[in-house]
């Protein structure tokens, strides 16, 4: 028996009828989430295969998530927000202890983080420029999330400071990119410890 040819039916008959469904339409939180999974894989970002794997062109691309760099700070800043912010959990007790256990569970945990790692191997001068420019994407951010962190413990935890917490939490930073970055230098490893030991003379309460 012959079969029976013709046109095929129209997309439009198809998605009315419920035979076919429109293929589904990528989101700006889905191009956030495929960029940090670029990122935790230490993948270098390409925002081209990044509008190519989302379907979208790169104009629509760039609309949602900034250039690149922004996108690649966002990025970077949700990572240390969270290892921040584990720190914090990690940390017992109160006041000036508590402080020093979670910057210092920050700073090993950062210094050995691959995709921050990677980020370093695969963007180099750059890389550290995007995480430690006063007024970029990043550092302003962290800078205010620490000074939130030794405010809480002044206000709660007793703790005496020696500065401002929004002074020392710079100073906190300053140190960090000091002694994890080594200034972009790859030959450098990240010094941790001595980073502690700086740190915990920075936070020495005021004898008063």
């Amino acid at each position: 028996m012959a079969s029976v040819t013709g046109d095929p039916p129209t997309p439009a008959y198809l998605h009315a009828t419920g035979e076919q469904r429109p293929a589904a339409r990528a989101t700006p939180a889905e191009a956030f989430a495929a960029a940090r999974r670029r990122f935790l894989h230490g993948e270098r970002l390409d925002m081209v295969d990044l509008a190519a794997e989302l379907g979208v062109s790169r104009t629509t691309l760039y609309r949602w998530t900034g250039d690149r760099d922004r996108l690649l700070a966002d990025v970077v800043w949700l990572e240390l927000r969270g290892l921040v912010e584990k720190a914090t959990t990690a940390a017992p007790g109160a006041g000036l202890p508590r402080l020093q256990q979670g910057i210092n569970w920050f700073l090993d945990a950062a210094a050995k983080a691959p995709p921050l790692q990677a980020l370093l191997a695969n963007e180099g001068d750059r890389a550290v420029r995007l995480l430690t420019a006063p007024n970029g994407p990043v550092r302003p951010r962290l800078v205010q999330l620490l000074a939130d962190t030794i405010d809480h413990e002044v206000t709660h935890g007793g703790y005496h400071p020696p500065a401002p917490p929004a002074t020392l939490a710079d100073g906190i930073v300053a140190l960090g990119e000091r002694y994890l970055h080594n200034g972009g230098d790859p030959t450098l490893n990240p010094d941790p410890a001595t980073a502690h030991t700086v740190i915990a003379l920075l936070l020495r309460e005021h004898a008063g």
